[in-house]
């Protein structure tokens, strides 16, 4: 339940609903330092109107690009994200010399953890990357299947809502049920609480 989740994980599901109240995917990612101290916090902007370049604003990604190390050794930094990152921010992680990661969710479409075990550029920067999982990989990957469901409303392909449910069918069923009535639209409208919208996953 979402009282039992850490500060700094609130922050980056926080961060994960507020994108999906401006309709861009929601997801959310946090930095903090080696004391656990919160630095920076930010979200996807897919679909916010001031993003210049939409198709890149990944959470993960614009927490980095705020980043200033003038003042911080990444090194010592530790990145939370609400989902697995992708390609493009699993390499801005590796760049940035991020060394420790920790994701909710497992991204079975087009996450690139895997690529710190294979690839051996990836190996030699020794990025530790935990999966948390657990309620977290359930409400992120509710929400985010949720997002894709008006996508496939629209046209597109369900590909994506597919390997979702290869990681938790009940997420998706969750996402199914919460979509048919648009409740989760409704509670953003109303400025529903992330805590409120997490512990209503819960017990779904």
């Amino acid at each position: 339940m979402w009282k039992d989740l850490s500060s700094g994980w609130q922050a980056v599901f926080e961060e994960a609903w507020r994108a999906f109240g401006f309709g861009s995917t929601p997801i959310g990612a946090a930095i903090f330092d080696k004391e656990g101290k919160l630095i920076l916090s930010d979200r996807n902007r897919s679909r916010e109107a001031d993003t210049v370049n939409r198709e890149i604003s990944h959470a993960e990604a614009n927490a980095l690009r705020r980043l200033d190390t003038d003042r911080v050794n990444s090194r010592e930094l530790v990145l939370y994200t609400s989902m697995e990152p992708c390609p493009m921010c699993m390499g801005m992680i590796l760049m940035g010399h991020i060394k420790t990661v920790h994701f909710a969710a497992y991204d079975s479409y087009c996450g690139m953890v895997h690529l710190t075990k294979q690839e051996p550029y990836y190996i030699g920067k020794s990025i530790a990357c935990t999966h948390e999982g657990g309620e977290g990989e359930l409400f992120q990957l509710t929400i985010q299947s949720y997002y894709e469901l008006r996508h496939i409303e629209r046209g597109c392909s369900d590909k994506v809502l597919s390997m979702f449910g290869k990681t938790s069918s009940r997420a998706v069923e969750n996402a199914k049920k919460l979509y048919s009535s648009k409740a989760l639209d409704r509670l953003s409208e109303n400025g529903a609480a992330c805590g409120e919208v997490f512990d209503m996953i819960m017990n779904m």
